[in-house]
């Protein structure tokens, strides 16, 4: 059964004057040789950190019944410990939903310790359409802008499902449209890297 013991943080090359830190959840719960690049490419204004949440033993995503509140909590424990910077939360595919339910947790966990620097700057989601279409009762939703990006081939979403991410927060909302299907940031990563780099500066 998959638990919070099977999620891990790994951080890129350490910046240490960093304006942001820049926490990837991959579409396959696995580090990527994009988010190599994403750490190369925003260095050194944005420090980029990776989250594991995929069984180690097979690689293999937590399935519907495994992504429970108690996963999403272990996530956000974990970093928490890590981070000590204004945060933008990258969630790609799948991943995506994990992000939004993490940056939930840690709006709050940065409220009730602010302390040491770390605030939500920003929610961005790649590829993935929204939980739900329906708008989201107020305490579910988070504090911070969303930015939505998806290639304009994907056949799952387009700008009606982008802007459905709209429901799930209450400040500045956008989307991006690129070019390419679901896996446009495979095949087209620099777009993608151009993209998020004008995002950041947007919000910095």
């Amino acid at each position: 059964m998959f638990d919070d013991r099977s999620v891990s943080v790994h951080r890129f090359t350490p910046m240490t004057r960093r304006r942001f830190q820049l926490v990837c959840f991959p579409p396959d719960g696995r580090p990527s040789s994009f988010h190599r690049s994403a750490a190369e490419a925003l260095a050194p204004s944005t420090e980029v950190l990776s989250v594991r949440y995929a069984h180690p033993s097979d690689g293999a995503l937590p399935t519907d019944a495994e992504l429970t509140p108690a996963l999403h909590d272990g996530i956000a424990e974990e970093l928490a410990q890590e981070l000590d910077s204004p945060t933008v939360l990258f969630g790609q595919g799948p991943g995506a939903v994990i992000a939004l339910e993490v940056a939930r947790r840690l709006e709050l966990a940065f409220l009730l310790n602010d302390s040491h620097g770390a605030r939500l700057a920003a929610l961005l989601v790649s590829a993935q359409p929204a939980p739900s279409c329906r708008p989201c009762a107020e305490e579910a939703t988070i504090n911070c802008p969303i930015g939505v990006f998806f290639g304009d081939a994907d056949p799952r979403i387009g700008r009606d499902e982008a802007a459905a991410w709209a429901y799930h927060g209450k400040e500045r909302f956008d989307f991006h449209v690129l070019h390419g299907g679901k896996d446009y940031f495979a095949h087209r990563p620099a777009e993608l890297l151009n993209a998020l780099s004008d995002y950041l500066l947007m919000l910095g």
